[in-house]
């Protein structure tokens, strides 16, 4: 009897063993869902408090919006809108895959945005908000709300400053897909892709920008 308690012990050990890495790398929370409106998570209505992990994938209805607080960054998808996070190990990267998000950084410099034309970043580790929206397939307006943002072009970058918008064009809408393993380094794939870049008036915001910016500053001094 004590034999097959030992063996049992061996094997579960054993699974263990060789199990933990990948689901220690997968199970790591990028994100939690701190407000829903027709919003889904992998497909399934999101719920209050949820979990994000790498490559979930968010999305919202018609009408629909979703909020999601990625420590003391934050995250906001307008309707019909899609995006998920991608683990980089002390990195976190959101792919901007369609509609309008909002992103909210404090002075950390560990949040960027993918998309086809680019990794876009707060210049100079400061805090940001900034929007990106789809108005088609191959064409993006980047929004700095506040701080300076930087479009990283395959090592080509484009600043763009407080308070202005850049109309970005595309020849085509590829973007490189999630990866869920952690360390994996999208920012700078590939070489320099051509891009149209022109200033624009800057478009209606898809959240008032003094309320994502507020209620992410009043955070910091508040218990999680």
């Amino acid at each position: 009897m004590r034999s097959i308690s030992r063996l049992c012990w061996v094997l579960v050990s054993g699974t263990a063993l060789f199990a933990g890495p990948a689901f220690a790398g997968h199970h790591r929370v990028l994100g939690v869902v701190s407000q829903t409106d027709r919003g889904h998570l992998d497909s399934q209505d999101a719920q209050l408090g949820a979990n994000v992990y790498s490559c979930d994938l968010l999305d919202t209805n018609t009408g629909g919006e979703m909020r999601v607080r990625i420590a003391q960054n934050q995250l906001y998808l307008s309707p019909m809108s899609t995006a998920q996070l991608e683990d980089e190990g002390g990195d976190i990267q959101i792919l901007a895959e369609s509609g309008t998000i909002v992103f909210s950084e404090p002075s950390t410099g560990n949040l960027s945005v993918r998309t086809p034309a680019g990794v876009i970043r707060a210049e100079g580790g400061l805090a940001v908000t900034g929007q990106v929206t789809y108005r088609t397939p191959t064409e993006i307006i980047i929004t700095a709300v506040h701080g300076n943002l930087t479009l990283d072009n395959g090592g080509e970058l484009r600043s763009i400053p407080e308070g202005k918008s850049a109309d970005v064009t595309f020849s085509d809408p590829l973007l490189v897909g999630c990866h869920e393993g952690a360390g994996v380094d999208q920012g700078h794939a590939g070489p320099p892709r051509k891009i149209g870049f022109i200033w624009i008036i800057p478009p209606a915001l898809a959240i008032p920008s003094y309320l994502l910016w507020h209620e992410m500053t009043e955070s910091q001094s508040k218990p999680n």
